[in-house]
């Protein structure tokens, strides 16, 4: 059972409800909301916003129980160092260290596109955070540059993350 299902179901037996009675104070379809609490499905915007208050639980706590439901110890950890490292600046940790390994190596975003088969234009609008990184485009693009998938992962979840959120998933990990 996933941290989060455990969560859910434990503050809901604390209040004495069901799953079906949640879906009906929410107004929200059962099925659908089953499916997000047994993590068959990513929680939609509309259904966090609706559960948070019933089941008396921050944002910011339950996004730390879906995470570590979502990436490994490791990822967090990497993710947390990144984050602390860096600049408060208006790019994406993603693309300023996809373009610092670039620079490095007399690479343009160009010579990365193809190296890793895809299309230059998407790929422009996954790193700078325009569309989100697709678990094809993070393989291709970790073999392209040569470093391990945790790593851009780590990058794209620091972006994404609070290091409050962050911190509070590593220590339920």
């Amino acid at each position: 059972m996933s941290v989060i299902t455990a969560k859910i179901d434990k503050l809901l037996e604390d209040k004495n409800l069901s799953r079906n009675r949640l879906s009906q104070l929410i107004d929200y379809d059962f099925s659908n909301l089953n499916k997000m609490i047994n993590g068959k499905r990513a929680f939609t915007k509309e259904a966090k916003e609706k559960i948070l208050p019933v089941l008396e639980i921050s944002k910011e706590e339950f996004e730390s129980l879906i995470l570590v439901d979502t990436y490994s110890k490791e990822v967090l950890e990497h993710a947390i160092q990144v984050k602390k490292e860096s600049k408060n600046t208006d790019k994406l940790i993603m693309t300023i260290k996809i373009d610092e390994i670039l620079q490095s190596r007399n690479m343009s975003r160009t010579q990365l596109s193809k190296l890793a088969k895809y299309d230059q234009s998407s790929v422009n609008k996954m790193l700078t955070g325009k569309v989100s990184v697709s678990k094809t485009v993070l393989t291709k693009l970790s073999i392209a540059l040569e470093i391990p998938e945790i790593e851009i992962k780590s990058w794209i979840i620091a972006d994404k993350y609070s290091l409050k959120i962050l911190e509070s998933a590593l220590n339920l990990s």
